[in-house]
């Protein structure tokens, strides 16, 4: 028994130690920022960051928890929901599975959106191109069984890369009613940098993988697509990178990277965008546009 206390409770510093390094790296360039450069961080900004902070530091510890129950079946859907509700496909994030996705689909199960597959693929040490190809044989296979035409595609972080690289290379655009992305580093995270797997190599600013979706992008202006975002996300560095320029962008306050997955504000935000269309930018005129890592709509 003391071994396993032991074991546990080494897993749970060095969740706590990675946590509070990528909040630290976060928070300096958070105040470095040309915008945010000359800020003044209050103690009671503080209280509240760490506040905020150790809210997700818990929710990881419960998410790592859950890991397992990832294995588990999710339901085959069999169109037990209307036709104008297409099947519901979540895409998890880096180091994580279906597990950590399951309150949304709790809270769109009860709001009636009945059809929906947990996609598992390897999420570490990985490659996002053949993820990306995985997704396109799951589509399919929900579509021949469901009998829908399209599907509604809910990515987490990583996820939402997945689900980019699948719309451009692997004809998506017409199998897809639309997307939601939660805390997914569009533009990179500069933290990627510090890690060996490169699945997180792919996702540093600038890399190969990223210019490529980048690169005559179909999907502004051709997929109803969401992009939901915290203004202060300690692992996607710095947070406004998490933009994604010709889409509707959604920047929520107070929440965490994995926080926006049982936040019910941001599923109200998600719930909104699936039953009345994305968050359409405003119509800004070219010379006015705002700079790339600008967020143009906030909750």
């Amino acid at each position: 028994m003391s071994v396993v206390l032991a074991i546990v409770a080494a897993w749970v510093i060095g969740v706590v130690i990675f946590q509070l390094t990528c909040f630290s790296i976060a928070l300096y360039e958070a105040v470095n920022q040309p915008e945010t450069r000359n800020t003044r961080l209050t103690g009671t900004g503080l209280a509240q960051a760490l506040i905020g902070f150790s809210v997700e530091i818990g929710g990881v510890l419960l998410l790592l928890l859950a890991w397992p129950l990832g294995f588990l079946p999710w339901t085959t859907p069999r169109r037990s929901q209307p036709a104008d509700r297409p099947p519901l496909i979540f895409v998890p994030g880096w180091w994580m599975n279906r597990a950590c996705l399951y309150i949304l689909r709790f809270r769109l199960r009860r709001d009636g959106w009945q059809d929906a597959v947990g996609f598992n693929y390897r999420t570490a040490y990985g490659d996002i191109g053949r993820a990306a190809e995985e997704l396109k044989d799951v589509i399919e296979r929900t579509c021949q069984t469901t009998g829908a035409e399209r599907v509604v595609l809910i990515g987490h972080s990583m996820g939402g890369l997945v689900c980019r690289a699948y719309l451009k290379h692997h004809g998506g655009l017409q199998r897809v009613a639309s997307v939601v992305t939660l805390g997914t580093p569009h533009q990179g995270s500069k933290l990627c940098a510090l890690s060996l797997d490169p699945m997180a190599q792919d996702m540093r600013p600038e890399s190969a993988f990223l210019e490529d979706l980048a690169t005559d992008d179909p999907i502004p202006g051709a997929a109803d697509f969401t992009a939901i975002y915290s203004s202060f996300d300690h692992l996607v560095v710095p947070a406004s990178y998490a933009y994604y320029a010709g889409v509707g962008n959604i920047v929520v306050e107070g929440v965490g990277h994995n926080g926006l997955l049982w936040s019910a504000r941001v599923y109200e935000l998600i719930r909104e965008n699936l039953e009345y269309g994305s968050a359409t930018p405003a119509e800004i005129p070219p010379a006015a546009a705002p700079p790339l890592h600008e967020a143009d709509e906030s909750s």
